[in-house]
């Protein structure tokens, strides 16, 4: 869990904890244990705080400010978070999907702030999407917009770009990424493999959304010399109009802060 203080424009101060995932109320006490030293050091700088953002992997119901289903935490499923965080914290409290504050942050600030139609996608430890357009977020009627990671990849076994995504890489990217650059042929296939998928995802969201600009960020992309002209190389196959396939899928340059920031921008 990673949280910033930011002013607007600038990270004033970050703090990361890792993430509890026994029971509840340790994730709520942790989330307290990563605000509070921001919340003091506001304090202490004689700064105002107007809210906080909280972004979160998962399907949300954004009038109730409630975890829907989360993949990688399932002890928060069903959970007011919003209104849980605003009975010990003080502070109006503001919920999203956290691929939808990291296309939102690089949107606003980052790589994609001369553009109105930008679809980002990160890649970590599962694969979450969202789309930015006019200046907002899509979120859908029902709150479930921009999940590239639930496209049905093979229509024989009906298994999913993420579920792919994690058998290809057993889990484990980061230790994949590290055997690729120490030359084994298996792992740098391995990430060639997710790059065509990958690629062709890319595609079918060119195809239905038209985007300005595709822009990818999460833990993985610090290896997207592994799979990235791939990627490129499948999604310009793919891509239906001629006009479409100019394109680009570009790395964000919010850094690791990106989905942090964006969760701050919740807060006007």
């Amino acid at each position: 869990m990673a949280a910033v203080l930011f002013d607007g424009t600038r990270v004033l101060s970050d703090f990361v904890l890792a993430t509890p995932k026994d029971n509840i109320e340790h994730f709520i006490i942790m989330i307290l244990a990563l605000i509070e030293p921001l919340i003091e050091q506001a304090k202490n700088d004689k700064r105002k705080i107007a809210g906080i953002g909280v972004g979160v992997a998962g399907v949300l119901n954004y009038e109730e400010g409630r975890v829907l289903g989360s993949p990688n935490i399932p002890i928060i499923d069903g959970l007011k978070l919003a209104a849980k965080l605003e009975e010990r914290i003080n502070l109006p409290i503001f919920l999203d999907n956290d691929a939808n504050c990291f296309v939102r942050a690089e949107a606003e600030l980052g790589v994609g702030k001369n553009n109105k139609n930008i679809y980002g996608m990160i890649i970590g430890t599962g694969i979450g999407g969202g789309w930015y357009v006019n200046n907002e977020v899509y979120r859908g009627p029902h709150g479930g917009a921009g999940e590239p990671g639930e496209m049905v990849i093979n229509f024989d076994s009906g298994m999913r770009l993420e579920e792919a995504y994690h058998k290809l890489t057993q889990s484990n990217p980061a230790s994949i990424a590290e055997e690729a650059y120490r030359g084994d042929m298996l792992s740098q296939k391995t990430f060639e493999e997710v790059g065509k998928y990958l690629g062709i995802a890319a595609a079918n969201i060119v195809n239905i959304l038209d985007p300005e600009l595709i822009v990818i960020g999460g833990g993985v992309v610090e290896s997207s010399d592994l799979f990235l002209s791939e990627a490129k190389k499948a999604m310009k196959e793919y891509i239906y109009s001629s006009e479409s396939k100019k394109i680009k899928i570009v790395k964000g340059k919010m850094g690791k802060d990106a989905g942090a920031i964006g969760a701050a921008l919740l807060v006007k």
